[in-house]
């Protein structure tokens, strides 16, 4: 398909194109499928929302691919102008590539049977938008590690290119899709080596399923059994509108959390608990760096969850969340922190040998904004105050310490 593909780029891009298939490029490749939309427009904004979101380093390990699929070449000259008039710099880079094909390139897409909940031209666009996403992918293919498959209408969380680089690294068991989004094609994250077999899947049964339904039997077809669902969610669709532009629709991820703060220092640390833990949910889910989240079941006024740090700190400030939007009631009812010295060995595990009180719980949050004095700690402590009849989801332990 790439004979289809009219780039929009000076030497410098072509130059980079070229080498694709000697060396990879980047960790991650980006690919939006764009079609305009005349009453609500947001490709702009997600492109500002990727960049802003990503620090420095993180900007050189991502390559951004806009596929501009408008029928209209008037309406990709002037989305391509805006773009590159806007982001001048990404272009001149080369990390950000903006792309089309043509319409005369796609296979029929009107011969399908309607049925009782479709008609005709809903099919139709359905089946534009398999082709769409399978030229797009191909395109993508062999331009670096990993793919991140995103929409044209959406924001991202905070420094979300090394929560999913440290989500990969740290997977032991082999996986066809990471799905970083609840939503449709939002934030599905794929092996770039798989990308030619997903553009022929997606073009096999483009007239037959849309693309969500496509995307979960692809990672089903190939041996992943679930969904690998990542939590809380790194993207949020933030359009009304429908790609198929008659229906007004109003998707939002509950688990979605756009941290446009600072999430603290990474100390090397283990963390134990004794509640009970459901499923995967294990206490070192959610350990700087949280990767995922802490579910534990069964919770008494005994209950305690320990972050043991690797080597002392002096924490300036701390932030700790619990529950989730997804799961309202399952957060920490009435609880306190504390922190410890002297690490020893028990039942297992890690703890302290001495605590002290620094601070409760309000509304599953707990926040200190200032440490009082620069003891050095080896411990931080969650503490049920009291049993509760809800689980608990711990989602969040962000901790800023002194610099030496």
């Amino acid at each position: 398909y790439a004979n289809h593909f009219n780039l929009y780029s000076d030497s410098n891009l072509n130059h980079r194109i070229n080498r694709v298939g000697r060396d990879l490029i980047g960790f991650l490749t980006i690919g939006i499928s764009s079609v305009y939309k005349e009453k609500e427009h947001h490709l702009l904004n997600t492109i500002e929302s990727i960049l802003s979101h990503s620090s420095p380093a993180e900007l050189k390990m991502i390559i951004l691919v806009i596929y501009l699929a408008n029928n209209s070449s008037q309406l990709n000259e002037r989305s391509t102008k805006e773009i590159k008039a806007r982001f001048s710099e990404h272009v001149n880079k080369g990390t950000l590539l903006v792309i089309q094909s043509y319409l005369t390139s796609y296979p029929p897409l009107s011969s399908q049977k309607t049925n009782l909940w479709d008609n005709r031209w809903g099919i139709g666009c359905r089946a534009k938008q398999n082709v769409d996403y399978a030229y797009l992918v191909n395109f993508c293919a062999g331009l670096s590690w990993y793919y991140l498959m995103l929409e044209d209408d959406i924001v991202c969380a905070a420094n979300f290119v090394s929560i999913i680089q440290n989500y990969v690294k740290d997977r032991t068991t082999p996986w066809t899709t990471i799905a970083f989004s609840r939503l449709g094609y939002i934030g599905k994250l794929y092996h770039s080596s798989d990308l030619i077999k997903l553009a022929r899947f997606l073009l096999m049964f483009y007239d037959s399923l849309s693309a969500d339904w496509l995307l979960d039997y692809f990672y089903k077809s190939k041996g992943q059994e679930n969904a690998i669902l990542f939590r809380p969610s790194l993207f949020q669709h933030i359009g009304r509108l429908s790609s198929f532009h008659n229906m007004e629709i109003q998707l939002q991820d509950p688990e979605f959390e756009e941290d446009t703060g600072p999430s603290g220092d990474i100390p090397a640390a283990s963390c134990f608990t004794n509640i009970p833990t459901f499923s995967h949910y294990v206490p070192g889910n959610v350990c700087p760096p949280s990767k995922d989240v802490f579910w534990g079941m069964n919770v008494t006024s005994k209950s305690f969850f320990t972050v043991v740090f690797e080597r002392p700190v002096v924490p300036q400030k701390i932030h700790i969340y619990t529950g989730s939007a997804e799961y309202q009631k399952d957060f920490l009812y009435y609880g306190y922190v504390e922190q410890g010295r002297l690490k020893i060995h028990l039942h297992g595990g890690q703890t302290c040998l001495t605590f002290q009180w620094i601070g409760d719980f309000k509304e599953g949050r707990f926040k200190m904004e200032k440490n009082k004095n620069n003891d050095d700690i080896d411990c931080l402590r969650i503490h049920a105050k009291a049993p509760q009849k809800q689980w608990l989801i711990i989602r969040k332990i962000n901790i800023w310490v002194k610099k030496d």
